[in-house]
């Protein structure tokens, strides 16, 4: 079938969006498999070859989409090995697979190629929460073999109906409370994950016409839809509001359905992830357990597919750890042991990381700028004094050349409105010239007040981002651990008491690790330069792209942060960069370091998070160009690549190896599981030496262009995310110019502004008031 997006378009979101709500609408009514497929450079629907077929115009998914089946018939080749046709094969395969599951009783699809069991686990009996443990699956083919990978999949949804829930909200909050929340929809023994739009009228009254049906939406439902011919349909009555309702978040055309049948699907909060992590033995265990009872007796045109339920067991190279420098030269290698035997004591590799911080100071010895601790107005003076000497304690234990943090109260005569608070800080900040200066900002606890924390970290965050430089810990943090009491003179004191100082001193490590990061300071570097010498991390939020430029062994590091241009009518995340602008970063910071009197390095490895749009590819040529057009440098070759890195697959991977008692355990930090030789795999970064809970989750990493050793470049890959500088005693999946992207562009890459925090907290403090 040949395709058709509204506007020509070829790319972006919604188009994305809309290609594949066709394939799943032509999959519908083919009653078979379908696929994307490419054809001389255009993109196709691939169907059975025996569908009767017909010119089809889909409106608003959310694009109009036109189908128009193409005269000649293409057969697929199962001699041509091409990564190209092996890649439509894979997709024939998965959505065979996916077709036959959906007919399995007892199992309802969480989309994304996951399905759950409709029964809830044991876990759930305790709590107000549904966990709905199942597995998610994809084809995969390597070297010309095919592989279904199988992985345990679990959604949350709330014990109560939509229904129950409306009772307890004034109905005034109803609309906020539905909008774009995620809901479980129990159309009989037909359930699938929705979008929620808005609530109507009770169902017994309100009319529903369609077709040849002219009655009640009641009547519909009980009569004409899924739910009257269900084996086991949930209880509804008359008296159900209508819940409007939509697949998808940016879908236009509403469904009607009743409150009843709907329950809120809920995120991994509050302890609920920790009843759903798997050790890898039990993980494996539970996989093959699905693979035994959904997977077996599945046909492709015509012919049975054996999936084995035993692993796949191959050999996998592991990465050495590399060995790091510290300050005045101090080298820790990490399989250094007293007892001589090389790699005895790696697994205190962890502790000794931080361990060596500690003794031996940081590594750049710059300076530092003005440091302050800005505290509210309506805390306790003895409360902040004893808040500027615990952490004036524990930086000087880390950094002896630290001289201290200045006390700077700021105004919350008005609380509760964020927004006015932050505004008079931001004021107080420049009348005080404190500009560029750096800071911990200690958020204020309002009793009975959720909301205004959360919304004056995003602000001071966000809009004071080019102004003051602020990691932020809460009131609320401290008084966990802090106590009023009175010293020798009577007077009033805040201590921390000895049962609490060890949980104290891990809460201060964490928050002043990340705080050194805030501040630009490196703790250590790599022993040894990477195997090339230039890796720029870049990765888009929002509208803001962050860059990190890492320099042979990671002594030198530059970050940056640009707005992008925002497109007319986009409201949603891009993740693509124009390469203008990266070639324009690339290029004022390369001059900066030759300026410097620094070489030029002789190979850039762009590392991009996620998936490459090309841009990177031009952007990285074009500064190469700019930069010779500009006698910077010479007309010497330079090795240029782009590689990508997926801190999450669509291929759900794990992998184990036996320990000692022949019991599943997770693979060693540093195994590389090959993909396509030499151009993509797997690293698993957080087995041993380091502890974690479940099993390990891999990154991905591919070469999407460049003429480089993978090999060397994953080695490269690995040793970067040993630069964990936030946690030096935890693994780290993500390498370094990537992980600081991650953590500093989030503060700002996010929808609080002055503007719509202000129209939230009047909208909050009205409905409070009608309360």
């Amino acid at each position: 079938m040949a395709v058709s997006v509204e506007g020509g378009k070829t790319e972006g979101k919604d188009y994305n969006t809309s290609f594949n709500n066709a394939i799943k609408h032509m999959a519908s009514v083919t009653r078979g498999v379908v696929s994307e497929a490419w054809y001389d450079h255009k993109k196709y629907i691939a169907v059975r070859s025996d569908a009767e077929l017909c010119a089809i115009t889909l409106i608003g998914t959310p694009l109009d989409v036109y189908l128009e089946p193409v005269e000649q018939v293409f057969q697929f080749d199962p001699e041509d090995r091409s990564y190209e046709n092996m890649a439509l094969a894979v997709r024939f395969l998965e959505n065979a697979i996916e077709f036959q599951l959906k007919r399995k009783k007892g199992l309802w699809s969480g989309g994304n190629n996951s399905f759950l069991k409709k029964n809830p686990t044991s876990n759930s009996e305790d709590i107000q929460t549904d966990i709905y443990q199942g597995f998610k699956y994809r084809v995969h083919q390597q070297n010309g073999e095919f592989f279904v990978c199988v992985d345990l999949a679990y959604r949350y949804a709330d014990k109560n109906t939509l229904t129950e829930i409306l009772k307890t909200l004034p109905k005034e909050q109803w609309a906020s409370y539905v909008l774009g929340q995620s809901f479980l929809y129990l159309n009989g023994d037909e359930w699938y994950a929705v979008k929620g739009s808005a609530i109507g009228g009770k169902i017994g009254e309100q009319p529903f016409i369609k077709d040849d049906f002219d009655g009640t939406i009641y009547d519909y439902i009980t009569t004409k839809g899924l739910y009257a011919n269900a084996a086991e349909p949930p209880k509804l009555s008359k008296d159900s509001l209508t819940f409007y309702h939509t697949y998808t978040k940016d879908g236009d055309k509403k469904m009607e359905g009743a409150a009843d049948l709907a329950k809120p699907i809920t995120l991994a909060e509050d302890g609920l992830h920790r009843l759903s992590i798997n050790q890898p033995h039990r993980r494996f265990a539970s996989a093959e357990f699905f693979v035994q009872k959904y997977f077996q007796n599945f046909s492709f045109a015509g012919i049975k597919l054996a999936i084995t339920t035993v692993p796949f067991i191959q050999p996998c190279r592991i990465i050495d750890f590399p060995a790091l420098k510290y300050a005045n030269g101090h080298i820790l290698d990490p399989y250094q042991s007293a007892s001589g035997v090389r790699g005895a004591e790696l697994y205190l590799f962890p502790k000794r990381r931080r361990k060596f911080t500690y003794n031996y100071g940081l590594l750049n010895d710059d300076e530092y700028m003005s440091q302050y601790i800005f505290v509210p107005d309506t805390m306790p003076f003895a409360m902040q004094k004893s808040i500027k000497y615990y952490f004036n304690r524990a930086m000087m234990q880390l950094d002896k050349t630290f001289r201290g943090f200045e006390l700077m109260t700021y105004s919350m005569k008005q609380r509760p409105f964020a927004e006015k608070v932050c505004r008079e800080f931001e004021a107080m900040v420049n009348t005080k010239q404190l500009n560029g200066s750096y800071g911990l900002f200690v958020l204020p606890q309002l009793e009975g007040n959720n909301w205004f924390s959360q919304n004056l970290h995003k602000l001071v965050k966000k809009e004071l981002f080019d102004t003051i430089n602020l990691k932020c810990i809460s009131e609320k943090s401290l008084k966990r651990y802090m106590r009023s009491a009175m010293d020798t003179r009577g007077a009033k004191i805040y201590e921390v008491p000895d049962h609490k100082m060890q949980d104290f001193k891990s809460y201060q490590v964490n928050t002043l690790f990340k705080y050194l990061v805030v501040n630009r300071k490196w703790p250590y570097a790599l022993a040894k330069d990477l195997n090339y010498d230039l890796y720029i991390g870049i990765d888009a939020h929002e509208f803001y792209a962050g860059f990190c430029f890492l320099f042979k062994n990671g002594e030198k590091i530059v970050f940056d942060i640009e707005k992008t241009a925002k497109k007319a009518g986009n409201t949603f995340r891009t993740e693509k960069v124009n390469s203008g602008l990266i070639r324009d970063k690339i290029v004022e910071v390369l001059t900066r370091h030759l300026d410097a009197g620094e070489d030029f390095p002789k190979s850039i490895v762009v590392l991009r998070d996620g998936i490459s749009w090309g841009e990177e590819q031009k952007a990285l040529n074009a500064a190469i160009d700019k930069l010779r057009e500009d006698s910077k440098i010479d007309q010497s070759e330079i090795k240029l690549a782009v590689l990508d890195v997926a801190k999450s697959s669509a291929i759900p991977i794990r992998a184990a190896v036996p320990d000692q008692n022949n019991m599943l355990d997770n693979a060693d930090a540093g195994t590389v599981v090959p993909i396509r030789e030499g151009k993509e795999c797997y690293i698993f970064n957080t087995g041993f030496p380091y502890k974690i809970p479940g099993s390990s989750n891999p990154i991905r990493v591919s070469l999407a262009w460049g003429d480089i050793d993978f090999d060397k470049a994953v080695d490269d890959v690995f040793a970067m995310t040993q630069l964990n500088f936030t946690a030096p005693d935890r693994a780290s999946s993500l390498p370094l110019p990537l992980k600081l992207i991650d953590l500093i562009i989030r503060d700002v890459a996010h929808e609080y502004t002055y503007a719509n925090v202000q129209a939230k907290e009047y909208k909050l403090l009205q409905d409070t008031m009608e309360e």
